[in-house]
């Protein structure tokens, strides 16, 4: 299995660390999940002074564990010219900056890259809404993965207002309630569904349970876990 969307780094409140990776590694080793993709943490300042969070942390740890996909969060207000090859998809979270999903930046900066694109979502914000991810998905070439599926509860009646295309997958972690991924799940099936946990925010553990929740096949629960997104960032 694959946790498809993990931060690298505590999340530091008050003069305390939520999480670690000691912590997540442990956590691991209680699941079957053997690989994650990982981005940084964003801190406050990345939100207040619409700054990049530090990519080079996850590509540092991933030359250690073998396990660690790394990932790039970008900003538009701090592209880079070139992103190092090793990296195997871009992420954009719209709360900062906050700049719609759909933005002509983001639309542009995503096929410049030819890189899969991981995008938070929250149904309740109006630039990061999955109507927005449907805009976008239609003007790139490349996956695009709703990281929380709009994650609150007005997503589950919002979903059949929005008609997406064949490259948009939805992604585990952060869903407020298991109706709405049945509702995903009934819409798009298991093959448009992906593992993500958001730890430290989320917790694996979690994810995997609400996975469980849905009626599915074995084979399926592989797509959703596994198989998918080795399609999506061509690894095995």
């Amino acid at each position: 299995m694959i946790d498809a969307h993990m931060h690298l780094g505590p999340l530091s409140f008050k003069g305390k660390n939520w999480g670690n990776q000691k912590e997540y590694r442990s956590i691991l080793k209680k699941t079957d999940i053997t690989k994650y993709c990982a981005v940084p943490i964003g801190l406050p300042e990345n939100f207040s002074n619409n700054t990049t969070p530090d990519n080079n942390s996850v590509l540092e740890e991933s030359k250690k564990d073998q396990s660690l996909i790394p990932i790039y969060w970008f900003n538009v207000f701090d592209l880079p010219e070139r992103i190092d090859y090793k990296y195997k998809a871009i992420k954009f979270h719209p709360d900062i900056g906050q700049i719609p999903i759909d933005d002509k930046r983001i639309i542009d900066f995503t096929n410049k890259t030819k890189l899969p694109i991981f995008i938070h979502t929250n149904e309740a914000k109006e630039y990061s809404t999955l109507e927005k991810i449907a805009n976008l998905a239609n003007q790139v070439k490349v996956p695009v993965i709703a990281i929380h599926s709009g994650s609150v509860t007005r997503t589950f009646f919002n979903l059949h207002n929005y008609k997406f295309p064949n490259n948009v997958y939805f992604e585990t972690s952060g869903i407020q309630y298991s109706i709405i991924l049945k509702k995903i799940y009934e819409m798009v099936g298991a093959k448009k569904i992906i593992l993500g946990s958001d730890y430290p925010f989320g917790d694996p553990r979690v994810a995997l349970g609400m996975i469980d929740s849905l009626d599915i096949s074995k084979k399926e629960k592989e797509l959703i876990t596994t198989k998918n997104i080795e399609k999506i960032l061509s690894i095995k």
